[in-house]
């Protein structure tokens, strides 16, 4: 697969859009893997799209949560966990050479200070996401990366408890027509196969895809917490953009 241009989206700290981090349950209660994405499954099936997912800090949370929900195959293409930079080549190589562009871009490495930290994570997760809308043949693409605790890198100069959120999204209006059957978009019906051809929601050029991003912070570095916390955030923020056109017009990242 060709490598995706770095985004030029990348902002410091500072500069990115917060994202408020869902409250835990009270005890006793705990958190649920249906009780996260539910109403992200509902606005997707609703508006007949699917979604991909790349996670790194969240471990797989947010797939395990969406896919827990009867009809998921509705609405869900795949995911991937691409925790260490081996992973990361092979699962979602457009990320890995945006990261690498940044740092020739910048001549110092992603870790050498928290401005450039913060804005190699957001490059990250715009890639990750984008990489998995495609190859996924996706709608919608969520990533995330940041750190969960106990530690973390002390040169960044951030603590943990944080993570940064994008969502891609597909042009206001995609019409990609392909045969139900063969899902070949050439084939409009005319298969052996006897069927009609099908609108799918499918990616449109590079130029068209929209994207919000956002950085959740939960203000402690307990890991299995944060973990629940961010993919239940990913969730919500991904919910946001399926589902309400005024958010997504006031809300695009520039």
């Amino acid at each position: 697969m060709a490598s995706a241009p770095t985004p030029s989206l990348a902002r410091t700290h500072l500069q990115i859009q917060s994202w408020p981090a869902p409250a835990s349950p009270a005890p006793p209660e705990t958190w649920t893997l249906s009780a996260v994405s539910t109403e992200l499954g509902a606005a997707l099936r609703g508006r007949k799209q699917r979604v991909a997912v790349s996670e790194v800090t969240t471990g797989g949370l947010l797939t395990a949560s969406l896919l827990s929900l009867p009809g998921a195959s509705s609405y869900f293409t795949g995911s991937a966990v691409a925790y260490s930079p081996c992973a990361r080549v092979a699962l979602v190589p457009g990320c890995d050479a945006a990261l690498a562009a940044l740092e020739k871009e910048r001549g110092t490495d992603n870790y050498a200070s928290p401005e450039r930290y913060y804005e190699s994570r957001v490059v990250w997760a715009i890639s990750a996401a984008r990489d998995l809308q495609r190859t996924c043949s996706a709608g919608w693409g969520v990533a995330e990366v940041g750190a969960a605790g106990p530690t973390f890198h002390p040169a960044t100069g951030a603590a943990a408890g944080f993570t940064v959120i994008a969502v891609c999204g597909p042009p206001r209006e995609p019409k990609v027509y392909a045969c139900s059957a063969c899902w070949d978009i050439s084939c409009r019906g005319e298969c052996d196969v006897n069927s009609k051809a099908a609108t799918l929601n499918r990616p449109g050029p590079p130029g068209e895809v929209r994207v919000w991003v956002r950085l959740c912070e939960t203000g402690h570095a307990v890991r299995e917490e944060n973990m629940w916390q961010f993919a239940a955030a990913a969730a919500e923020l991904c919910r946001r953009c399926v589902d309400d056109d005024t958010f997504l017009a006031d809300n695009e990242t520039p």
